[in-house]
C-alpha cells in the first residue's frame, strides 16, 4: 500500500453504525428486557443474595405464609450449580456477572456451525453461499444476510440460516455464532442491570464489557467462551492478530484496542493497524466525529 493510499484508508467508519445500532436495540423495549429477565435464574446464579435478600423479604411481608416460603427456600440450592474455584475472587455485581456469562454460555443459546436440513434432519449440510433478507420474518428480524446450504442426504438447497440482528427475533430463535450471542448476551446483562458495551474486534469477534461499579472499570464478558475479565484471551490464547477494537454505547464509541494487546507498539501491528485507518490521528478524528454526533 502507498503512502498517500494508506493516509486516506478508512474501513472504521462502515463499521460503527451497526455497532451502535446493535447497543440501541437493547434498550428500546422495556418488555423485551423484562421478558429477558425473566428467563435468567437469578435464584441458581447468587442463591445466597437471594435467600437473604428476596426470600428474607417476602416472609417478612407474609407472616401467614412463612411456612410455604421456608419450603420455597428449602428448594433452592446452597451453592450456585454455576459457581467455580476462582469465585473468591469476585464479590457483588462482580459475581453475578461472572456466573451469568458462564450460565448465558452453557444455556442461554445454541452454536451453529451449520444448520440441519429442514427436509430430512441431516447433520452435514454444507454452505453454498448467501443472500440478502426476502422474507417478512428475515426482514423483521433484521437479518443482515441469509447463509444457504445443501443437504448431501437428499440433495435439498432449501436450509436457510438468517443471520438476525433483532434481539426480539434472538430471544426467540437462541441460536446463533459469536455476533449473535454477544448480541443477546447484551440483552441479558441489561436486563440485569449492568451498564454494557457491545465491542467489535476488526479480526471477527465481538463480546461485551459490563461497568463494574465495584472495581470502577469495564470488565470483558465473552459469552461464547463463558469467561469474564480475561483481555489477553484473544491475542495470547487464540493466538489472533488483533488490529482494531471498537466499544459501542449508545452515547460513545471508543477504540480500547490497547486493553487487549501488549503489542501495540509492535511494527507488525502498527502495520496492521494501518490497514484499517490510515494514521492514529485519522482514527481519533473519525470517533471523535463520531461522539460528537452523538452527543448533538
Amino acid at each position: 500500500m502507498s503512502a498517500a493510499a494508506s493516509a486516506t484508508t478508512d474501513k472504521l467508519t462502515p463499521r460503527i453504525p451497526g455497532g451502535l445500532s446493535t447497543v440501541k436495540g437493547w434498550d428500546e423495549d422495556p418488555s423485551l428486557l423484562a421478558e429477558a429477565r425473566d428467563l435468567i435464574p437469578f435464584a441458581e446464579l447468587l442463591p445466597e443474595w437471594y435467600s437473604r435478600f428476596f426470600g428474607g423479604r417476602r416472609r417478612r411481608s407474609s407472616p401467614s405464609s412463612s411456612d410455604g416460603a421456608d419450603d420455597a427456600d428449602a428448594g433452592r440450592p446452597k451453592v450456585s450449580p454455576w459457581a467455580h474455584r476462582d469465585d473468591h475472587k469476585y464479590d457483588g455485581d462482580d459475581l453475578l456477572l461472572k456466573r451469568l456469562t458462564f450460565w448465558f454460555q452453557k444455556e442461554g443459546m445454541s452454536w451453529i456451525n451449520n444448520p440441519p436440513c429442514v427436509v430430512c434432519g441431516c447433520a452435514d449440510t454444507s454452505n453454498v453461499g448467501m443472500r440478502g433478507p426476502r422474507t417478512p420474518e428475515e426482514i423483521e428480524g433484521g437479518a443482515g444476510r441469509v447463509e444457504l446450504y445443501h443437504c448431501p442426504t437428499c440433495d435439498a438447497q432449501t436450509t436457510t440460516f438468517p443471520r438476525y440482528n433483532s434481539p426480539r427475533k434472538l430471544l426467540e430463535t437462541r441460536r446463533g455464532r459469536c455476533g449473535e450471542y454477544a448480541n443477546l448476551f447484551g440483552l441479558f446483562c441489561r436486563a440485569s442491570g449492568f451498564e454494557v458495551r457491545y465491542v467489535s474486534d476488526f479480526t471477527d469477534h465481538v463480546w461485551v464489557e459490563c461497568w463494574s461499579v465495584r472495581g470502577s472499570r469495564w470488565v470483558h464478558a465473552d459469552s461464547c467462551e463463558g469467561t469474564i475479565d480475561e483481555p489477553s484471551m484473544y491475542e495470547h490464547g487464540w493466538g489472533k492478530e488483533l488490529n482494531y477494537i471498537l466499544a459501542f454505547s449508545a452515547e460513545r464509541v471508543v477504540d480500547v484496542t490497547r486493553r487487549y494487546t501488549r503489542k501495540f507498539n509492535a511494527r507488525d501491528f502498527q502495520r496492521r493497524r494501518r490497514t484499517i485507518c490510515g494514521s492514529e490521528s485519522h482514527g481519533e478524528m473519525i470517533l471523535a466525529q463520531v461522539n460528537a454526533s452523538l452527543r448533538a
